[in-house]
């Protein structure tokens, strides 16, 4: 599709101002404390040379929300990042879920001791290429999947069709630009803990959304939700990176879209043993953690607890990442 410079302008307007308003939304979040009927449950967000800022509270039925400004930074290659806060929270799904998959049990506590820096978006196909050279993608103008996305451009669609091992690479070339070395940024992909603890942004749910998942709310098959939502539409592709909204960190596409790869080795017990603080999961392994699910799966392969295994060097039209970024 074919647009005039003055559509074109207008285009770009409306993606400046919702980036403003995403920016602006980062500036007011960062606490958020969940209560159950038992007692209150908390995640401690420390917020260096903010504690004059008074804590306002919003009460939503069983949910407590607390706001103050949070970091946002964009890259050399305009890649933008969130600073999560530090905290703890429930990993995995309850033994009493009968629906749950046993490797997401048993649930435990995990702590995240530092904030985490990580991209607010899925990496893109127009990230990537500025830094790998080339575009993999089976949803793009060049891929398998060309007559799916004739007339878009994908530039800001997810990366896919990478390996664990490309997404590391780009992970270790994206590091040694040198305005990112300058700036002392260094990248990675997130462990599966902190990937679990920024999707469900202090939720206890199966979706940050809460129980229930359909594809209105993410890009996923629309025919198989969850929940006691209703079907909804099958794009049957990748879509345009935060269009969808975002959870009470600030993070889009943590359902869907395409499946994040992690930095842990998969192990089916490793649950069983996890420690407590920062986990980054078994030694060795043979195949590495998937979180999030993507565009072809049904809403229970998205649930914030589904976890999945990958080949190192396997690769396909579901698999994407995003990138965890600690500041030197």
């Amino acid at each position: 599709m074919n647009h005039t410079s003055e559509e074109m302008k207008v285009m770009s307007a409306m993606k400046d101002f919702q980036r403003s308003q995403s920016q602006l939304f980062q500036s007011l979040l960062i606490l958020v404390v969940f209560t159950w009927s038992t007692g209150w449950a908390s995640a401690s967000f420390p917020t260096p040379g903010l504690s004059a800022i008074p804590t306002a509270w919003l009460r939503l039925g069983e949910a407590a929300i607390s706001f103050v400004e949070a970091e946002t930074i964009t890259n050399s290659i305009g890649m933008d990042l969130v600073t999560i806060p530090a905290g703890e929270f429930m990993m995995g799904s309850d033994d009493s879920d009968e629906r749950a998959r046993e490797d997401e049990k048993p649930q435990h506590l995990v702590r995240i001791t530092k904030p985490i820096l990580i991209g607010q978006y899925e990496v893109t196909q127009s990230q990537y290429e500025q830094v790998m050279g080339n575009n993999p993608s089976w949803f793009s103008s060049t891929g398998g999947g060309q007559k799916k996305v004739a007339d878009l451009d994908t530039d800001q669609f997810p990366v896919e069709s990478v390996s664990w091992v490309q997404a590391a690479e780009f992970c270790e070339k994206l590091s040694a630009l040198p305005a990112e070395k300058a700036a002392g940024r260094h990248y990675r992909l997130p462990t599966e803990a902190e990937w679990q603890y920024a999707c469900r942004a202090g939720t206890t749910t199966n979706f940050h959304y809460g129980d229930s998942l359909t594809s209105t709310q993410a890009n996923i098959n629309g025919r198989y939700p969850y929940g006691d939502a209703p079907r909804g539409p099958y794009l049957g592709r990748t879509a345009t990176v935060g269009s969808y909204k975002p959870n009470a960190f600030g993070l889009y596409d943590m359902h869907g879209n395409v499946a994040e790869a992690c930095a842990d080795w998969f192990g089916r017990e490793y649950y069983s043993e996890s420690p407590t603080d920062d986990p980054q999961g078994p030694e060795k392994g043979s195949d590495r953690v998937v979180m999030g699910g993507s565009w072809s799966a049904d809403a229970f392969r998205c649930r914030a607890a589904h976890r999945r295994s990958n080949a190192t060097s396997g690769l396909a039209k579901y698999f994407g990442f995003r990138v965890v970024c600690e500041q030197q």
